[in-house]
């Protein structure tokens, strides 16, 4: 009687603890389900925004110099990086693994591209700051200062001093260890393990490219306010520059701040406390820096005015191209007159450009 009691409560212990790991398993994959198409959605998101970006700016656009041209083109191709190398590579280990003790040569790959990638989206965002700061308050010497051999270091610089920082990290006996995480399906470094090279880090790439940012987006921001009470002086205008910086600056800088701070700040707090923050956190934090990268498509492009004219003029160059009936059931006209007038409008540009740049300010005065 008792071995026959005791049997029953041990199938019934047996019973609910199968009972809650197969629970706890489809709460996993339901997790991970959800996590996944979140990524993915991001991706095409991210891409299909810089592709129309990159349709745009490879030719001349109304008002944009060849420097900030170069520029936007480092973004542009910084921003891609996100939805075509960060994210292909994450999924792919995410479905190859889901967690593996030691070093792995592959994550430790993986992490150095994705640092890498967030790295130079940083860098790049801090030198079109530069350039505009530049652009708008040394405007006689701007061709002088932004030559086109500094440009080009520039943008060199911003793309290769990151994979010189963040070298350690592609080697799986490094001095720092990498794991997959199953919170946020990416291959992270666990800084906790290296709390010197994870601060000097932070105190190399983010907190240099957020003081650029900062002090150049609020001296170019003050400079259109005092501008735009001088010219309530002399015009009836009510609104004017102040309102038009506003409209992009701070969404820039609100951007950017709220899509890289909670990041670095996990980080850090994984480097001091050794302990990671919840899963859902975690997949946020870390797949929020991405998200910016879509973002940077609308601040910095489609809120300009002759950036969406040239858009509609592409687009609707290529439908006449390659569906000329859809073309013409939509009333699309031919551009030959449209590229006429734009070419003469970008040979006036051209010709104001080599007295003064306004390539940085052409973003804040030619707005809809």
């Amino acid at each position: 009687m008792y071995s026959t009691l005791n049997f029953s409560t041990f199938d019934d212990s047996n019973l609910s603890a199968l009972t809650s790991v197969d629970s706890h398993r489809l709460q996993e994959q339901t997790h991970r389900s959800v996590k996944i198409s979140i990524i993915i959605v991001l991706g095409v998101m991210i891409t299909l925004g810089n592709i129309a970006v990159l349709l745009v700016i490879t030719s001349s656009v109304a008002g944009w110099s060849k420097n900030s041209r170069y520029f936007l083109l480092s973004l542009t191709a910084a921003d891609s990086a996100f939805g075509l190398l960060v994210m292909p590579l994450n999924l792919w280990v995410s479905l190859l693994k889901d967690y593996t003790e030691g070093p792995d040569a592959l994550c430790h790959v993986v992490a150095f591209c994705n640092a890498t990638v967030y790295s130079t989206c940083m860098y790049t965002l801090a030198t079109i700051s530069l350039e505009r700061y530049i652009a708008v308050f040394y405007p006689l010497q701007y061709s002088s200062l932004m030559t086109r051999k500094r440009t080009l270091l520039l943008i060199a610089f911003a793309w290769c001093f990151p994979p010189f920082l963040l070298l350690p990290i592609s080697f799986p006996v490094g001095i720092i260890e990498v794991h997959f995480s199953t919170a946020s399906l990416v291959c992270n470094p666990s800084y906790s393990t290296n709390v010197g090279y994870t601060l000097s880090l932070t105190c190399l790439i983010f907190f240099p490219c957020s003081i650029i940012m900062t002090h150049a987006n609020l001296r170019v921001w003050c400079a259109a306010k005092r501008q735009s009470l001088k010219l309530r002086k002399y015009t009836c205008a009510r609104r004017s520059r102040h309102n038009v910086a506003s409209r992009v600056l701070v969404p820039v800088m609100a951007a950017y701040y709220a899509c890289w701070t909670p990041c670095m700040a996990a980080m850090i707090y994984n480097a001091v406390s050794g302990s990671s923050v919840p899963e859902w956190l975690e997949f946020v934090v870390v797949w929020l820096p991405t998200s910016n990268g879509f973002l940077n498509c609308i601040f910095y492009f489609w809120i300009n005015r002759s950036f969406r004219r040239k858009f509609h003029l592409v687009l609707q160059r290529m439908l006449l191209t390659l569906c000329p009936q859809l073309a013409d059931t939509l009333g699309c006209c031919n551009p030959s007159n449209t590229d006429f007038v734009s070419g003469i409008t970008d040979d006036n540009n051209s010709v104001h450009e080599r007295s003064s740049s306004v390539s940085s300010t052409c973003t804040l005065l030619s707005l809809a």
